[in-house]
């Protein structure tokens, strides 16, 4: 029901412009028109004047018409007044449509990675997690990966879940085992929850150890003291990501990007984009930078109109996010 309802609104958009356009052409005619009808009441008027007398009754007519040309331009003038104000409240309604589908788009983003970032949370907790890191056995090693093992496969949107002691070896991993006994000591996600003592996630990046990109979620695993005794950390798979952009109502010839806070394309329906295109040159992103949540703004060319929605991650709930914006381009 929500793809025919946006479908039905894209046409109804689409049909819009077409309409505006003819009937902007129309009045073009006609103002032609009377220019043309006003030229021939002067030339009138002077051939009247030549027959003196004879063409009397003639340049009264050609006063008349001159006189309906004049009125008719006034009208023209105030319809084309109405024209134009039907024009900017349409572009305005469109553009506010676009933003509100940027904000859309995000927000379903959010609400996805907040489950990811609760789900880290949650998993610190269980007991055979704890109970690996805080006393040791190959045992309870085996009965954690075990748990691990069963989340990933139960979850579905993770590449992998991995388990470190506090000096960043690999204890518990569950789908990539060669990991197991790394060090991961001097990575960026390993350093970080360490300092922080909490919990913590990536921006979007390319993982050589999945060979994908992913998000890593990271929170500190607590002994029943609060001591920390080790860090467990997730991949989450981008894909269910692009699924969300890949079903966004934009049109045919649109366009629909997540950027980071640089600006950097890390989702897009053309994978090729993929943190390899930039928009620091769109407008979007100043307007972005200068601290702008949600907007949009027009741009006519002599092919067609431009429209550019975009909005900022508010976060949800206690999940933050890391700045990321929506950003949607279409044509019309």
């Amino acid at each position: 029901m929500e793809d025919t309802k946006s479908e039905k609104l894209s046409t109804v958009f689409d049909g819009l412009i077409q309409d505006y356009e003819s009937l902007h052409s129309s009045l073009n005619e006609i103002y032609n028109e009377s220019q043309n009808i006003r030229i021939l009441s002067f030339n009138s008027s002077i051939e009247a004047a030549r027959a003196g007398t004879v063409g009397k009754g003639f340049r009264v007519i050609a006063n008349e018409i001159k006189n309906i040309s004049e009125k008719n331009d006034t009208q023209n003038q105030t319809c084309q007044k109405v024209v134009d104000q039907i024009e900017i409240k349409m572009h305005k309604l469109i553009g506010i449509r676009t933003a509100e589908m940027a904000f859309d788009t995000i927000d379903k983003v959010d609400r996805n990675l907040f489950e990811r970032y609760c789900d880290v949370q949650a998993w610190a907790t269980f007991g055979k997690i704890i109970d690996c890191l805080a006393n040791p056995t190959e045992e309870k090693r085996i009965s954690a990966e075990h748990t691990i093992e069963s989340l990933v496969r139960i979850y579905e949107v993770y590449h992998d879940i991995l388990l470190t002691d506090t000096s960043g070896i690999v204890v518990c991993v569950g789908v990539n085992k060669n990991l197991r006994g790394r060090s991961m000591q001097n990575t960026k996600w390993f350093k970080e929850t360490s300092e922080s003592q909490s919990t913590t996630y990536s921006d979007m990046y390319y993982s050589e150890s999945v060979k994908d990109w992913t998000v890593s979620y990271s929170c500190p695993v607590r002994a029943q003291d609060g001591t920390i005794v080790g860090i467990i950390s997730t991949r989450f798979n981008w894909k269910f990501i692009l699924n969300i952009i890949s079903s966004a109502k934009v049109s045919h010839s649109g366009e629909i990007f997540i950027i980071n806070s640089d600006g950097l394309v890390i989702a897009s329906k053309n994978k090729d984009e993929i943190l390899k295109r930039r928009l620091t040159d769109w407008e979007a992103f100043e307007h972005i930078s200068q601290g702008q949540k949600m907007g949009f703004y027009t741009n006519k060319t002599s092919r067609a109109l431009e429209v550019f929605g975009y909005s900022k991650t508010p976060g949800y709930n206690s999940y933050k996010g890391k700045e990321w914006s929506v950003v949607i381009k279409e044509n019309y």
